[in-house]
């Protein structure tokens, strides 16, 4: 059986639970006009397990082309690192805050993932703007988040 079939049915079934966990733990608040506390885990919930029986499609169409290695020359230094980057990140988030730290963050893992791609650093930067700005504008204006300043800045 292929990793992307594996990985599917893996995700299909972890979905089923975590949606009958969502449903029978999680609590609504009577008389809420919003959607409540359920609406988050059920729309993820939802998407991890669209996404799963995609990976299981794919891995049945995909059944008879051979697999390459799990982790290409190199890939566990790499993987390594972005762990290692996504724990200094997070303590530089508490220092300078979101909105000095996610760019940086963004753009480094970019460059720490790109593999053999070539990727300009024009379109690096523009990305990393973007996305800062997409999430920061989704937790302050879309899910009334306050995001961290910083205790340098903050």
């Amino acid at each position: 059986m292929r990793r992307d079939t594996v990985t599917g049915l893996t995700g299909v079934v972890v979905s089923v639970l975590f949606l009958f966990l969502t449903f029978t733990q999680v609590k609504d608040i009577p008389n809420l006009l919003e959607p409540g506390p359920r609406l988050m885990p059920i729309f993820a919930i939802i998407l991890i397990c669209g996404s799963s029986i995609g990976l299981i499609i794919r891995g049945y169409m995909d059944r008879k082309i051979k697999e390459k290695p799990y982790f290409p020359k190199g890939g566990v230094r790499k993987i390594t690192v972005s762990y290692l980057l996504l724990v200094i990140f997070g303590i530089a988030m508490g220092l300078f805050g979101f909105l000095l730290t996610a760019p940086v963050a963004t753009y480094t893992f970019i460059y720490n993932l790109k593999g053999e791609n070539k990727v300009s650093r024009l379109s690096a930067v523009i990305i990393s703007l973007l996305v800062t700005f997409g999430l920061y504008a989704m937790f302050i204006y879309g899910f009334k988040i306050k995001l961290p300043e910083g205790i340098i800045f903050g």
